[in-house]
C-alpha cells in the first residue's frame, strides 16, 4: 500500500474503489473525476485492487491513492486477511464510490459478508443485459436475481448514459428512486491543448491520403473485425482511398493482423497498440470509426467530437445514440451491418460535419459539468436521496 497523498482518512472521507488505473474509459473517468472533487475541496481517496497503472501518475497530489495488490473474487472477503476487508474496516469511509459492474459487486458483498456500515454509491458504465445476451436463459436469470441483491446494497446507482439506466431498469435491478444519469467527464482544456501535439506518422502529413481512426482494446466487443471488412468493401468495391489506423492493445490483435491480411488490406492498416496521446491522432484524423457492439458510453465519441472530428459508429447499447443525438453529430448504423458501415464511412469522408460544430457539440460532456453534478449528489444528506 502506498504513503498517503494530500488528505489523511477521515469520518467524511469519501472513497473510490476501481480495478486499477491502466488504460481505459472508466479508469479516465476515476482519474477527472477524483481530481475534480479534490479541487473543490472534498476528502477524496482512491483504491486501487491492482497496483500500478498508466492513470497512475495523473491523479492529483489532492487525492490520497492506495494500491492493495488484493484479489476480486468476492469469497476472499471472508478471510481475515483480506486485503479489501481489512482496508475498508480500518479506513472508514462515509461513502464508496465503486466503478465498474465487478467492483459494484465487490463493494456490496463487503457490506454484506463483514457487515460494514459506508454508504455506498454504485456507478454503472455498461448494459448488463448486453453483456450476458450470450448466455443461457438459466444463466441470464441468475446473474439477474443476483444483481438485484447485490445491488440492493446501494442507495444511489449512477449510470453513465439513460441506456444504461433503462436497461437496469427494465431487468428491474435497482428501482427508479435509486438511479441517477450522469454523463462521463471528458471534455476539458487539457484535451485541447493534447489534440495540437504533433503526431509522427507519414499517413498524417498533409495531403496524404484520408485516414480513418478507431481506438481501443482490441476485444471482440468492440467488433473490430466488422470494421476490417467494411474497411475493405470502402477501400476495394466502393472505390475510396483511404487508410485505417487502430489504436490499442488486446488479446485480438494477432486474429485481427491475420484477418487484414486474408483480406487484402494490410498494407492500408496500421495497428498502432497504445498510444499515451490519442487526441492528436483523432484532431489529425478524417473520421472516427466506433464499431463496437455494445459501450456503456462510448468515450471515445466524446472525444472525437471534442477533437473537431467526425465519427461513425454503430448504434449498440448504450451511449452512441445520446452522444450523437440521434446521428445528428455522426451516422450511426446497425450493430454487424458491415455494408451499411462501409456506405457510413463512404459519405462520412465526402460531405464531413464542420469540426467547429462537432467541438460545440461535445461541450455536454464537459469534466466541469460531470464534476459539478457529482459533487451536487455526494453533497446530499442521505435522508434527501
Amino acid at each position: 500500500m502506498n504513503h498517503p497523498r494530500g488528505n489523511t482518512a477521515g469520518p467524511g472521507k469519501i472513497l473510490f474503489l476501481c480495478s486499477d488505473l491502466e488504460t481505459g474509459g472508466i479508469q479516465r473517468v476515476v482519474v477527472n473525476l477524483a481530481n475534480g472533487l479534490a479541487e473543490k475541496g472534498m476528502d477524496i481517496a482512491c483504491a486501487v485492487l491492482h497496483r500500478g497503472g498508466a492513470f497512475r501518475s495523473l491523479l492529483s497530489p489532492k487525492v490520497r491513492l492506495d494500491e492493495l495488490g488484493c484479489t476480486s473474487q468476492p469469497l476472499a472477503l471472508l478471510s481475515p486477511f483480506s486485503g479489501l476487508s481489512r482496508y475498508l474496516g480500518g479506513q472508514g469511509p462515509g461513502t464508496v464510490v465503486s466503478f465498474g459492474h465487478t467492483t459494484n459487486n465487490l463493494a456490496a458483498w463487503s457490506k454484506i459478508l463483514r457487515r460494514l456500515q459506508f454508504r455506498l454509491v454504485a456507478s454503472e458504465h455498461s448494459t448488463f443485459g448486453a453483456r450476458m445476451a450470450g448466455d443461457a436463459s438459466f444463466h441470464r436469470w441468475r446473474r439477474t436475481v443476483r444483481a438485484r441483491f447485490l445491488y440492493r446494497q446501494a442507495e444511489l446507482c449512477v449510470c453513465v448514459s439513460q441506456g444504461v439506466a433503462d436497461d437496469l431498469l427494465r431487468l428491474r435491478i435497482v428501482p427508479p428512486s435509486k438511479v441517477r444519469v450522469i454523463y462521463n467527464p471528458i471534455v476539458d482544456a487539457s484535451l485541447a491543448h493534447r489534440a495540437t501535439e504533433p503526431v509522427e506518422h507519414p499517413w498524417l502529413m498533409p495531403g496524404s491520403v484520408p485516414v480513418l481512426l478507431a481506438v481501443g482494446r482490441l476485444i471482440p466487443l468492440k467488433g473490430y473485425d466488422d470494421l476490417l471488412r467494411a474497411f475493405r468493401l470502402l477501400t476495394r468495391e466502393l472505390g475510396m482511398s483511404a487508410r485505417l489506423v487502430l489504436l490499442g492493445n488486446g488479446p485480438e490483435m494477432g486474429h485481427l493482423q491475420t484477418l487484414a491480411c486474408d483480406l487484402g488490406v494490410s498494407e492500408d492498416v496500421h495497428f498502432g497498440g497504445y498510444a499515451p496521446n490519442p487526441y492528436s491522432w483523432m484532431a489529425k484524423a478524417s473520421a472516427l470509426v466506433l464499431s463496437s457492439r455494445c459501450e456503456g458510453f462510448a468515450n471515445v465519441l466524446a472525444e472525437a467530437l471534442a477533437c473537431g472530428t467526425n465519427v461513425v459508429s454503430t448504434d449498440c447499447p448504450s451511449g452512441p445514440r445520446e452522444i450523437l443525438e440521434d446521428g445528428r453529430w455522426g451516422r450511426l448504423v446497425p450493430v454487424g451491418a458491415v455494408e451499411a458501415l462501409a456506405h457510413a464511412m463512404r459519405e462520412t469522408l465526402i460531405a464531413p460535419l464542420p469540426g467547429e460544430v462537432l467541438a460545440s457539440a461535445a461541450q455536454r460532456f464537459s469534466v466541469e459539468h460531470s464534476v459539478s453534478a457529482w459533487h451536487k449528489l455526494l453533497s446530499e444528506p442521505p435522508c434527501s436521496r
